[in-house]
Parts: C-alpha cells; sequence; structure tokens
C-alpha cells in the first residue's frame, strides 16, 4: 500500500476535525488574549523552524533529512494539542484558535522557510526543487478548505457534530498512527539504519523548542493556563502534513524527506505525554 494514498485522506480528515471544533466566536479570544497568541503563532511557526535549522547547521546528515526536519518543524500545530491542553488543565480555546490560525498561516509559511532553508543551507549541490506555488495550492486545497467545511457543518449542524464527537476525537489518532505504520513499513530499511542519529535530534528539537517556549511565555507574564497551552502547541505538530509534502508526487516526491515527520511523530507524543504528566 502507498502511504501517498493514506496521507491525504487522513490529512482532509484532521483539517476537517480542527474544523469541527471552530465557530466565529472562538475568534474573539484573538482580541482578548493578542499576546498569547502571537507568542503561541510565533512558537510554532517560526522560532520552531529556526532552532531546527540552528540545530541542523551542526550536523552531518543527509539533505534528505534535513529538508524533511525543517519541514515538520515548519508545520503547524496538531488536533491531539487540543485533548493534551485539556489533560494538562490548560486553556483549551486558546488551543483550537492556536491549531486553527497556525494551520491557516503555514499555507504560506511553509513555503517560504522551506524554500529559504534550500537556498541557502542546501544550495545547488543537489537537485531539491521546491515548486513554491504548487506547494501553496496544494495547502489550500488539503489543510484550508476541510477547515472552511468543518466549520460551515459545525454552525448549521451543531447538534449532528456533537453527535459524532466521539467519533472525530478518537480516529485522528489511530488514522495517523496507521499512516506512520504504513509509511515505515515502506522505508523500514532507511528508517532502521538512521534511526539513532535522527532519533536523537529530533528529541532534541521537540524538547528545546518545548523549553524555549516556557521561557519566553514565562518571561512575558502569560499566565499558567495559557503556558501550558502554548508550550504543548509547539511540540505537537501535523505530521501528516509535513509526510504529504515530502511525498506528493507534485511537490518533492521523496519518501526519505518524510522520515524525520514519522519519527517526530511518535516522539513527539512521548515527550508531550511526559509534560502532561509532570504538569496535571
Amino acid at each position: 500500500m502507498n502511504s501517498i494514498f493514506i496521507v491525504i485522506p487522513v490529512l482532509i480528515f484532521l483539517m476537517f476535525c480542527i474544523g469541527l471544533e471552530l465557530k466565529l466566536s472562538n475568534f474573539k479570544l484573538i482580541l482578548r488574549q493578542p499576546l498569547s497568541i502571537i507568542i503561541g503563532s510565533l512558537a510554532q511557526l517560526v522560532i520552531h523552524p529556526l532552532i531546527a535549522w540552528l540545530i541542523l547547521s551542526f550536523v552531518n546528515i543527509p539533505n534528505e533529512f534535513k529538508i524533511g526536519i525543517i519541514i515538520i518543524a515548519s508545520c503547524p500545530g496538531g488536533a491531539s494539542s487540543n485533548a493534551f491542553s485539556y489533560l494538562v488543565k490548560g486553556d483549551v480555546a486558546l488551543s483550537v484558535v492556536l491549531t486553527s490560525l497556525t494551520s491557516v498561516l503555514s499555507i504560506f509559511t511553509i513555503p517560504i522557510i522551506v524554500s529559504a532553508f534550500i537556498y541557502f543551507e542546501i544550495g545547488d549541490s543537489v537537485n531539491f526543487n521546491l515548486p513554491f506555488f504548487k506547494l501553496l495550492i496544494q495547502n489550500v486545497v488539503f489543510l484550508l478548505v476541510p477547515i472552511i467545511i468543518g466549520m460551515i457543518l459545525n454552525h448549521y449542524s451543531e447538534n449532528f457534530v456533537k453527535k459524532i464527537s466521539f467519533l472525530t476525537k478518537k480516529l485522528p489518532i489511530y488514522l495517523l498512527l496507521l499512516l506512520i505504520t504504513v509509511f515505515f513499513i515502506e522505508n523500514r530499511g532507511v528508517i532502521v539504519d538512521n534511526f539513532s542519529q535522527l532519533s536523537l535530534m529530533v528529541l532534541l528539537l521537540v524538547v528545546l523548542v518545548m523549553f524555549v517556549s516556557y521561557l519566553v511565555s514565562r518571561i512575558l507574564g502569560i499566565k499558567i493556563a495559557q503556558r501550558k497551552t502554548i508550550i504543548i502547541g509547539v511540540g505537537i505538530k501535523n505530521a501528516a502534513q509535513a509526510i504529504l509534502i515530502a511525498t506528493s508526487p507534485f511537490i518533492l516526491h521523496n519518501p526519505e524527506i518524510g522520515i524525520p515527520a514519522v519519527l517526530y511523530a511518535l516522539i513527539m507524543n512521548i515527550v508531550v505525554l511526559t509534560y502532561v504528566g509532570l504538569n496535571k
């Protein structure tokens, strides 16, 4: 089974589920908590890839893996961050807004950041051509459209959305596990050969970005509940989106670039679950 046939419906469903949790009234939070929104968004879309870029400047790994790490670092928060925020007594409303807002903003930030990284760090040494506008269109189709459809359904059929909430809250994690399993089986040789080095790098990245987010939000006086949400949001990433960018025949079409995202999906949950356990 080719992972591309799984990652597309999985990503669409994940984005649809994010839309189901959204109401226009949620965005009033931007006016009530502007600092938390700004810091949370910057942490996910700017600070995270910059820290990844810094780490990659000190290591010698294949360019495919470098690009893969930058892609996953540039992706928005994952849908499961909302559940983790609830478990740690964070601000769930803030988490929902951050997840949706960064998903929309990433439509534009991912092509810019990844293109800049390839230009400055990879250069012409190898042929990595990121089709900027194709990626932009792909992000709109698979991110923005499902979110909007979910919002519309939530607005006009709120009772129906509540009835299926047990499914939309639990199914995404199982679909993500299916995607990771299929991708792992397809690329097990390369993953096993590079597992130790990549896992350590990903672990360092997750821990470091969460720690930096903690420091920044604490220095700026953000309240504890919002601070927890920002920390979790920066740790949890939309791995399905990163895998699609790597494997899409219209974008990079290179499964090896998606390997860091698969390892990140596993490690981020371990780190965040540990954080939840320590902060309940």
